[in-house]
């Protein structure tokens, strides 16, 4: 579910955790920082799988065929389990992977304009689509699941992911369902050094509820409207608060560094460790506990913490990169409109102050009490910063306005969202209206499918 660090030194991989000084660890996260005539976008593209009979999931078996026929072109290496189980594709610098309950998901390519990025996304989708064709299968483009329940979804099988289940299943009321059942959209953008990036997380989690309602896209469940709007963001929510959601050191004067992103992950208990290739249960105690007393005999490395953080999915997450997880998946033409809209509000510091400005009253309280009526009144809600409706479709043209003005970027990729923001509709509530006059499949079929 998630993708390691990159550029890190061998030699610090291998170093123990002990011998690691702070500035070792803090550059886990900092060296990634470039200057802004470098700063490229990219995003993640989750989208269900399903049967085109009955929209129901498809199994392992079927979706292995599907990625055979995407990587006979030549241009893929195979992703294997150990035991040769095929699990998905990577490219130089994309990548195709099942996700725990059969989702699949697409990462771009990093690139410097927004219209490279669709172009390739939209590829990709063709691909897909011709793909699926031959094998019965089509793609709903949607925040949740909107047929199947926890027991009957589908499991991938990668080990990765029967150690997240055990993990994960005691800990959140909906955490299984968060795992199997959930598919989004994620953004990447890149940081100039330590205070753009500690700027950037605590604008971007201000915002990140407004757009959440914005691209709300799931009120199935089990065939009927399930009382949301997002259902996805209420999930998350509701899975580990140690590891997910919106938390106070985002927010507040200091904002995330790297040094408080360190201390959090020392201070939660490992998921697994990684020995001799395989994912290790531990004891429930805090990392740095295995830091000063190993685990199995061995030191706890710099390469263990990797995998540490690879474990933590905040609604803003620090990797090489800023990344932005709060909304739901949409059709591909949404994908370049996000990832546009959170380039022309963070990447200009001039439009970010003028964000943080508009939302300054969105302390950690507020976004805390924002999150659960999001879910489920989407832009119908009311936030400490004023009507979602109204906030949001400020937002987005305070951000659609930096692109045209001042930017060489795509400002025409952000159109999609900025028709939704006017309308003060999101997808959710299109479906709803939809299914009420014909019915759930209808509404699937004819608005979310790929």
């Amino acid at each position: 579910m998630s993708k390691p660090m990159t550029q890190v030194r061998e030699e610090l991989l291998n170093l123990p955790m002990s011998e690691a000084s702070l500035e070792d660890l803090r550059s886990l996260f900092l060296q990634a920082a470039k200057p802004e005539s470098e700063w490229m976008v990219g995003a993640e593209f989750e989208v269900f799988a399903v049967q085109k009979r009955d929209l129901h999931p498809a199994d392992h078996g079927e979706l292995a065929m599907l990625i055979e026929q995407i990587g006979a072109s030549g241009s893929w290496d195979f992703e294997r389990e150990r035991g040769g189980t095929l699990v998905g594709l990577k490219g130089p610098s994309r990548s195709v992977s099942l996700e725990p309950g059969g989702q699949l998901e697409y990462a771009t390519s990093p690139h410097r304009q927004l219209r490279a990025m669709r172009d390739e996304l939209l590829a990709y989708c063709d691909e897909l689509k011709e793909a699926g064709a031959r094998a019965g299968l089509t793609f709903l483009c949607l925040g949740h699941q909107p047929f199947v329940h926890v027991e009957d979804a589908p499991r991938m099988p990668k080990a990765r992911y029967d150690r997240m289940r055990s993990y994960l299943g005691p800990r959140g009321a909906r955490a299984m369902e968060m795992m199997l059942l959930t598919g989004s959209i994620q953004c990447a953008l890149d940081f100039s050094d330590e205070t753009n990036l500690t700027n950037k997380i605590r604008t971007a989690t201000r915002a990140s509820p407004f757009i959440a309602a914005l691209t709300s896209a799931s009120p199935f469940t089990r065939g009927k409207p399930n009382g949301f709007k997002s259902v996805r963001y209420q999930v998350w929510l509701e899975t580990d608060s140690e590891r997910c959601g919106v938390w106070p050191e985002m927010l507040d004067a200091e904002g995330l560094t790297a040094e408080r992103y360190i201390e959090r992950a020392l201070g939660v208990s490992p998921m697994f460790l990684m020995r001799d290739g395989q994912f290790r249960a531990t004891e429930e105690r805090p990392f740095a506990h295995f830091v000063e007393h190993g685990f199995e005999g061995q030191p706890v490395r710099v390469r263990d913490f990797l995998d540490h953080l690879t474990t933590f999915f905040p609604e803003v997450r620090v990797k090489n990169y800023v990344e932005l997880r709060g909304s739901d998946c949409l059709q591909p033409r949404y994908v370049s409109a996000l990832a546009g809209f959170w380039r022309g509000i963070l990447d200009h510091e001039p439009t970010r102050l003028e964000v943080e400005d508009r939302l300054a009253s969105m302390d950690f309280e507020a976004i805390q009490n924002l999150q659960p009526a999001v879910a489920r009144r989407g832009l119908e809600a009311d936030s400490a910063a004023g009507p979602v409706v109204e906030v949001t479709e400020w937002l987005i043209e305070t951000a659609y306005q930096r692109l045209r003005n001042g930017s060489p970027d795509c400002a025409e990729c952000l159109q999609p969202l900025r028709d939704l923001a006017r309308n003060g509709r999101s997808p959710a509530d299109a479906l709803l209206e939809r299914a009420a006059e014909s019915s759930v499949a209808t509404a699937l079929r004819e608005q979310v499918q790929l």
